[in-house]
């Protein structure tokens, strides 16, 4: 503004501030629009009626915590902000992705077209663990491994077999070796006489 006075007077010319507003890259204090406009042929004395920027538009950061990633997004957009770089929290408390934190935080005043990072919580995956080989195994001892694993047992089957001793684990499914998570179904084969 200073500026644009000063060459104005130059040509005798009087500079008045008409008003200002926020612009999304001018900085405070500088020179938006002009009336006449720039390269008009006017006579000395004349006013030029400025308008000045007051810097960028800024706003209070809307809250996105406990939102959807899209809801989040949507919201972030609408007031004129950018979602950056999504940051994934796998949590077993979590039953479907949510904005669980957001920087800056909720409430900060914040240049419009600013970058908002928003961390997302998403359920994480049941744990995975090795099928033992429960073969030779006790069948009561075969239940409390797989109760304790989370696994659910089917009804077991029972064959003769001589090899192996009476409510001994024969086969089963999946194999040792396998992965296996909680809830996932096991299939026994017992020895029977």
């Amino acid at each position: 503004l200073e500026e644009a006075r000063n060459r104005s007077e130059a040509l005798g010319l009087t500079v008045e501030v008409s008003r200002r507003r926020a612009h999304p890259t001018l900085p405070a204090g500088a020179v938006v629009d002009q009336v006449p406009a720039p390269e008009a042929k006017v006579r000395r004395g004349r006013v030029v009626r400025v308008v000045v920027s007051t810097g960028h538009p800024t706003g209070a950061l809307p809250q996105v915590v406990g939102l959807t990633p899209r809801q989040a997004v949507a919201t972030l957009q609408r007031e004129n902000y950018r979602p950056g770089r999504r940051v994934r929290l796998l949590r077993p408390d979590v039953t479907q992705p949510v904005v669980a934190y957001q920087s800056p935080q909720a409430g900060t005043e914040l240049a419009t077209g600013s970058v908002v990072n928003p961390a997302v919580a998403e359920p994480a995956p049941p744990p995975q663990l090795r099928m033992p080989d429960l073969v030779g195994t006790p069948l009561y001892q075969a239940r409390q491994l797989v109760n304790a694993a989370g696994l659910i047992l089917a009804p077991v089957e029972y064959r003769r077999s001589g090899d192996v001793a009476p409510n001994h684990i024969l086969a089963q499914e999946p194999v040792a070796g396998s992965r296996v998570g909680r809830g996932d179904r096991l299939v026994l084969v017992v020895a029977t006489r």
